[in-house]
């Protein structure tokens, strides 16, 4: 049960308030298959991390695992590039926040443009002081903030979200001129996001040291409560709340009270992911030498600050969160990759074979999403 709760929690997160609308706007009709297109492949390459981990490492964070089985690049190329994507993804998290607040006045999704970009630097503003700043989030927080994201994620795609736009309508949740199947690729790509955080059995099977049957049932038991959270909420929003939004289809209080209450919980993430951000960009220094006693440098923290900034400038227009979404996507994509590597240099025929997979199947989404993009 340790490995599945481990599991549980390091995938659910902001993904369950922003990916259920996104996915929606993008792949429509198909967003079930676009969930479990990801939970399939997500999965996989969980159960594979924990099959080559087990016995080959000790727990450390996906950075470390391929930099012990590939080399010290490896390592070094997984930080760098997840401290990047970090930057992109609070960007995108911030847009989605400043849409949800800016359909709380009328329930019908806002048109993307220059009109949402204060507020989403207003809230990058508010998460960069505060992470700046010595508050933390006490334990206790920490641990309920999944649970009062699913809560207020459930109230929002059912009373209170930012509104499903129509088919090649202008907005911030999809891009113009892609096709009904890119638009469906690139959702699957965006999904990663919501997938960041299989890798935790990096860290977590060693440590528990089990067997292999133990370590494959903690994983499945993982696999099926995420999916049972994330596959609950896409049903909610396909056969609830997938039409087109239509001005004051919920009274204006439920609209703005969850608004509000996804903006705290939203910030709250962009808070403790630039913390996050900075300390991964803080180990590609020898040693680690920008970082403090209790943390990374102020410095280093306002400087991913000043990134996701200017990631948030960059996405005002059409299409911008799941275009931003694709950081965090390519850094998942890569890490995993590498850790798919890992198993076919180090691993026995069967982990190989299972590598090799892996690497097609990853290979192929990100061929398909640059080639739907593309022809955009």
């Amino acid at each position: 049960m340790t490995i599945a709760g481990q599991v549980c929690r390091g995938v659910l997160g902001a993904g369950m308030l922003v990916m259920p609308p996104v996915v929606a706007a993008l792949a429509h009709g198909h967003s079930l298959l676009v969930w479990c297109a990801h939970l399939l492949l997500g999965g996989s390459v969980s159960l594979l991390l924990a099959a080559l981990v087990r016995t080959r490492t000790g727990p450390m964070p996906l950075a470390g695992t391929v930099g012990a089985l590939l080399g010290t690049w490896a390592e070094r190329a997984v930080d760098a590039v997840f401290a990047v994507a970090f930057t992109a993804g609070q960007a995108a998290i911030a847009w989605f926040t400043a849409t949800c607040l800016m359909a709380a006045a009328d329930g019908a999704p806002p048109r993307p443009g220059a009109g949402g970009l204060p507020l989403a630097l207003g809230i990058l503003g508010v998460a960069v002081a505060v992470a700046l700043s010595p508050l933390t989030f006490p334990p206790a927080v920490l641990r309920v903030r999944p649970w009062a994201a699913g809560v207020v994620a459930l109230g929002c795609v059912l009373w209170g979200g930012p509104g499903i736009p129509a088919r090649g309508a202008h907005s911030v949740l999809a891009p113009p001129g892609l096709s009904p199947h890119g638009a469906q690729w690139l959702a699957l790509a965006a999904l990663f996001f919501a997938g960041v955080g299989w890798e935790v059995v990096t860290g977590v099977v060693p440590a528990t040291a089990s067997g292999a049957r133990g370590t494959a049932l903690g994983v499945c038991l993982g696999i099926a409560g995420v999916a049972a959270v994330h596959l609950g909420l896409a049903a909610v929003q396909r056969f609830a709340g997938a039409a087109p939004a239509a001005p004051a289809a919920s009274p204006a209080p439920v609209r703005w009270t969850l608004a509000v209450a996804a903006a705290v919980v939203l910030t709250s993430y962009c808070v403790t992911n630039v913390r996050t951000a900075a300390k991964i960009a803080a180990r590609l220094y020898p040693g680690g030498r920008r970082t403090t006693g209790r943390g990374p440098a102020r410095t280093l923290v306002a400087t991913v600050g000043a990134a996701c900034c200017a990631f948030a400038w960059a996405g005002a227009g059409d299409g911008a969160v799941p275009l931003l979404l694709l950081g965090p996507a390519v850094a998942a994509v890569i890490g995993y990759a590498l850790g798919a590597a890992a198993a076919v240099r180090r691993g026995g025929p069967l982990l190989r074979c299972a590598g090799v997979a892996v690497l097609l199947a990853l290979g192929g989404v990100t061929a398909l999403t640059v080639r739907s993009l593309s022809g955009a």
